[in-house]
């Protein structure tokens, strides 16, 4: 868990990377996507009878979730705001947009744990708008919807994945897959610039690249999906999650000495309140929790 906490927050230091460098956020996604999509084929393949069974709505919500659309929404947020505010805000705010679907769309209960849990998320959300308002910056109040945006679609990608009950790396390559077939078609009819596409190789930063590919496409693409299902089979899903509560955190201190990116002491409460409730709204303090156990929709196999 601890080497998935360090790849998932090297994924936000990536984006943070490529938001001040020539290299496009189209170039980021094909960093991102481009190997997990040649190494995952053959485990689509083999799942291809189970990938067609499921309902394409729930296939649209897994790539709009987590695939190139994600990408573009996180990367477009670190152009805008720190590392510490994207780690926060992304992952922080997870189980805020996870709880409001089971309960909106699942008619579950919301059990008082997971509430007062939320309820700082929430106070957390707010103290980092107040912190943006409060320095009148147009910029950093958009990078930080950005990142409440990101984090209602990956949301919606979590309640997908888990209605599909699909296979995690085939659902991985598949995603990648998609993301890299709409990215190729967008930067060669010209509607997406990409850095790579537009110069030769010899022009390519490639030091700077092979970076991104290490902990895009390699780290947090392929490794962390390995880790991150360790993890479970060993911790179990709850004490997984409230692991995960730490990502904020591992991100902001990693940034401090590569960004030089030290949040303000409103910032530091805002992410310790974000921490804390994603940790008291998973199921971490308590042996079951209804709020959780939600059965999703059945479908029969072969429905569109």
């Amino acid at each position: 868990m601890i080497a998935t906490l360090l790849l998932w927050s090297g994924f936000f230091l990536s984006l943070r990377s490529g938001a001040h460098s020539d290299l496009m956020t189209a170039d980021i996604a094909i960093a991102r996507f481009l190997i997990p999509c040649l190494v995952l084929l053959p485990l689509v393949y083999k799942a291809r009878k189970a990938i067609l069974a499921v309902p394409k709505r729930y296939l649209l919500g897994m790539f709009l979730g987590s695939g190139l659309p994600y990408l573009f929404v996180a990367g477009s947020g670190m152009k805008l705001a720190p590392v510490s505010d994207g780690s926060a805000l992304i992952p922080g705010t997870l189980p805020l947009f996870v709880s409001g679907i089971a309960v909106l769309l699942f008619k579950q209960p919301a059990s008082a744990h997971r509430l007062f849990g939320l309820g700082l998320v929430v106070t957390g959300i707010g103290l980092f708008l107040t912190q943006s308002f409060s320095h009148a910056d147009a910029n950093l109040l958009q990078g930080h919807m950005l990142f409440l945006v990101g984090s209602a679609m990956w949301a919606v990608f979590t309640i997908c994945a888990r209605v599909s009950n699909l296979n995690p790396l085939a659902a991985s390559g598949l995603i990648s897959l998609m993301s890299m077939l709409a990215l190729s078609v967008l930067i060669v009819t010209g509607n997406l610039e990409s850095y790579l596409y537009a110069h030769g190789v010899e022009q390519w930063p490639w030091r700077e690249l092979s970076g991104h590919l290490l902990l895009q496409g390699i780290g947090a693409g392929l490794i962390a999906a390995f880790t991150y299902l360790h993890a479970i089979s060993v911790l179990g899903a709850e004490r997984t999650a409230a692991f995960g509560a730490a990502t904020p955190a591992v991100a902001t201190l990693l940034a401090i000495p590569i960004f030089n990116e030290a949040p303000s002491l409103l910032g530091w409460a805002a992410l310790s309140l974000i921490c804390a409730g994603s940790l008291i709204a998973s199921n971490i303090f308590m042996k079951k929790d209804a709020s959780l156990q939600y059965q999703p929709p059945s479908f029969k196999t072969g429905s569109k």
